[in-house]
């Protein structure tokens, strides 16, 4: 609404003499009258809300009232009376209330933006209070003497638990800022499993209350609930009143909490300060053209950021050309300002690296390297800020003795990036401990049990520095995985995991020591049970992290190498039958190619040769990958497929033909001989009606809006990636049993032959290279 200029408004009444009368007069009302009406319901829903809360109700209703006067108003002024046959053009002065319409639109935009901001108050403030409500009856819980007082005040804290529970669930995606719905999701999770534990605690703790270990058990569990509420506290609060929010953009960016963000994010917030500066500069300079040789360092790193730093340089300009003095000193600020901004995340960098280099389970050969590439970029920096003092003085026409780099920023990229890698592959060398240690603890935790039911207090002991020895090295662990953790999410589902381990870890060894000295009590029992499943959450929960870390760091890696292998990927999908777009993309789950396809790859000639008609697998596997990959193009609005729709009747047809293909594979089967080849070729193939049906199934599934609706899409896509990759080792095992055993692949159908002639494959039919013909897409 506040883009409207007076000489966009000139172009479109220049554009309005060459409609027609009718429906320009048409059109105006018509968007006049649907405003106010969407503007009316809206107001509507606000004071129904505001009759509900009195302390906001005067606002609301004063808000409502400016949103109300300004829908009219719009209403009005969009509405042309007939000109009884007179043409418009003569016509026009209605419409020179232009600047009436764009006041009445700031005025709506104004009160709409007051009302939702008073719903979301609203909606704080009762968040808050159930927080409040729930750290209460905590406080109570955590005070009774007796059983029948802690019946109560358990049953009171679990009502207000449930209450907060279901504002916290139905408000979790209401936080724009992923980090914030990750400190949420993992609350809620450590509530939960607190929560589960805290009833056997406190019941222990009321049993054997002269017991200091027996208390010490139940106050960390207190404790942990404690923490997790504040955490959704914090993040509700921080959410909307935060005064950051309503800061400047540069405000925001010059003060960035490098305290609390992985080094990830610190190179990644580096490299987004050099992108900013080089765009300025060629935005500024319309002199200096720039040269990008640097754009393929810039995409080692996502660029969440940059849409944010790029927008801020354009709104530096204005959209408009600058004069060389505003530029220089426009420039010198930026200059200044940047070398600041960099020297302190370079700071901090090299802080975070200390992690890496004074953790015990680094080797010394990879602490060695990352000491070196840390220096390296110590350098590089160095070389980066002497060019930009120099690009400064050529600016403002003072002579520069010496040549700098024709990209400066080039050497620290890439110090950057080299470093980065070291970082990730000093912890993958260590993730093969790390599970150990991860079965270690496991063990260690079930003989616990064992041991303190014996009385055995020596061996009980002896396992426990043990089992400290392992927390401390999954603690460690976790602490460099959420380093090199690409996203925010798993960033902090990383931190939360790790801290909840280094606490609970050793409470697991205290409620064992309680067993020991409480073995004939059940309440000591459960304890020690309920703590123990405790831990087998949190590290189940942990490996997984880690494993999420894992594969991102390879699908980034992955996606910046697919760059530079454009040409291969087009090359081998032309020889091997299976379609390409025209930049070369290739879908992992598409072709008979793959990560996970075996030794398939050895056989690619043999099929290429082996192209008769009678093979109705290759025609089969062939026909469904080239479906499979149209499927894949949708999800990147390219191919033949346009809507949803599409996308599902696709779906039924390539789980219609799975079914074929397994058919015709199970016939193949009969003339494999008895032996461990036809054992793997039964047990891959047994796998394909499971996926089949799981595809089938949730094509079928019905929905209803476009969340639902994106969500079904994304399932699809995932049950008919792993139904290909089902279909690419059975396949490929059968190529495999045929060359071993010398048994023929074409005219094994037999039977089947009329049951292909009755097929409709209209969801994606295949000739015998593999290609999809554009008339037989749905």
């Amino acid at each position: 609404m506040y883009g409207i200029t007076q000489s966009t408004v000139n172009n479109q009444r220049f554009r309005v003499r060459d409609m027609d009368n009718e429906q320009i007069m048409s059109t105006f009302g018509n968007i006049g009258h649907l405003l106010n009406i969407a503007v009316e319901r809206f107001i509507t829903i606000g004071e129904i809300i505001a009759e509900e809360n009195i302390d906001i109700k005067g606002d609301m209703y004063e808000a409502a009232k400016e949103a109300r006067d300004a829908g009219k108003s719009i209403e009005r002024l969009c509405d042309i009376s007939p000109l009884g046959g007179m043409e418009l053009r003569h016509h026009i002065e209605p419409l020179k209330d232009y600047g009436a319409i764009i006041l009445a639109a700031r005025s709506l935009l104004s009160s709409v933006t007051r009302i939702l901001l008073l719903v979301d108050i609203i909606v704080v403030k009762k968040l808050l209070t159930a927080k409040k409500r729930a750290s209460e009856s905590l406080e109570k819980l955590e005070s009774v003497m007796n059983f029948t007082e802690f019946v109560r005040a358990f049953s009171v804290f679990g009502t207000e638990m449930i209450e907060l529970a279901y504002l916290t669930g139905h408000h979790r995606n209401s936080f724009k800022e992923e980090r914030r719905r990750a400190q949420m999701f993992s609350a809620r999770q450590i509530l939960e499993k607190s929560i589960a534990i805290l009833l056997t605690s406190s019941k222990n703790s009321l049993i054997h209350s002269d017991c200091v270990i027996v208390k010490e058990n139940r106050d960390t569990v207190f404790c942990q609930i404690r923490r997790a509420m504040d955490l959704i506290h914090f993040v509700v609060k921080d959410s909307i009143f935060d005064s950051a929010k309503h800061m400047p953009f540069d405000k925001q960016a010059s003060n960035p909490n490098y305290e609390n963000e992985s080094i990830y994010t610190t190179i990644k917030r580096i490299v987004n300060l050099i992108k900013r500066y080089k765009y300025q500069m060629s935005y500024y300079d319309s002199n200096n053209e720039g040269n990008n040789n640097s754009d393929a360092y810039f995409n080692f790193l996502d660029d969440d950021m940059w849409k944010s730093e790029k927008n801020l340089a354009s709104s530096a300009g204005g959209g408009r050309m600058v004069n060389n003095t505003n530029f220089r000193k426009h420039m010198s600020s930026e200059s200044l300002d940047l070398r600041e901004e960099l020297s302190v995340a370079f700071e901090k960098l090299f802080e975070k690296a200390h992690d890496f280099t004074d953790s015990p389970y680094i080797s010394h050969n990879h602490r060695k390297n990352i000491l070196s590439y840390c220096d390296s970029c110590k350098m590089e920096f160095d070389l980066y800020l002497n060019n930009i003092m120099k690009e400064q003085h050529e600016s403002a026409g003072v002579p520069v003795k010496g040549q700098g780099r024709d990209d400066p920023e080039l050497g620290m990229l890439s110090s950057l990036e080299e470093l980065c890698k070291q970082l990730v592959v000093s912890v993958s060398s260590q993730i093969e401990d790390f599970n150990e240690s991860l079965k270690i603890c496991s063990k260690l935790v079930k003989s616990f049990h064992v041991l303190a039911t014996n009385y055995d207090i020596d061996n009980l002991n002896q396992r426990s520095t043990k089992f400290h020895d392992c927390c401390d090295h999954i603690f460690d662990i976790c602490k460099l995985l959420q380093h090199i953790a690409p996203t925010e999410r798993l960033q902090v589902q990383a931190k939360c995991l790790a801290i909840n381990l280094r606490i609970y870890g050793p409470q697991v060894f205290i409620a064992a020591k309680i067993l020991w000295k409480y073995s004939n009590s059940s309440a000591a029992n459960e304890n020690f049970e309920s703590f123990s499943d405790m831990w087998k959450w949190l590290t189940n929960e942990i490996s997984m992290i880690a494993k999420k870390i894992l594969v991102s760091i390879n699908t980034t890696k992955n996606d910046r190498e697919a760059e530079t292998e454009k040409c291969e990927n087009t090359d081998k999908l032309t020889k091997s039958g299976v379609p390409a777009t025209e930049d070369g993309e290739m879908v992992e789950y598409s072709g008979l190619e793959g990560k996970n396809n075996g030794d398939l790859n050895t056989y690619q000639s043999k099929w290429s040769e082996d192209l008769s008609d009678d093979n109705d697998i290759l025609k089969r596997a062939k026909n469904m990958s080239a479906m499979a990959f149209l499927m894949y193009q949708f999800t990147k609005g390219n191919g033949s497929l346009r809507t949803t729709q599409d996308l599902f009747t696709q779906a039924e047809y390539f789980a219609e033909e799975a079914n074929r293909l397994y058919k015709v594979l199970r016939h193949f089967s009969y003339q494999v001989p008895a032996s461990d080849n036809k054992k793997d070729l039964l047990n891959i193939l047994d796998r394909v009606p499971t996926f089949v049906q799981a595809l089938q199934f949730t094509v079928k599934d019905h929905t209803v809006g476009k969340a639902a609706t994106f969500v079904k899409v994304d399932h699809v896509i995932r049950e008919t990636k792993n139904l290909m990759n089902v279909i690419n080792k059975v396949v490929s095992k059968c190529f495999e049993c045929a060359t071993k055993y010398k048994l023929n692949l074409t005219g094994i159908t037999g039977g089947l032959t009329s049951e292909r002639s009755n097929e409709n494959m209209a969801g994606g039919m295949c000739d015998s290279k593999g290609t999809t013909s554009s008339s037989d897409i749905p």
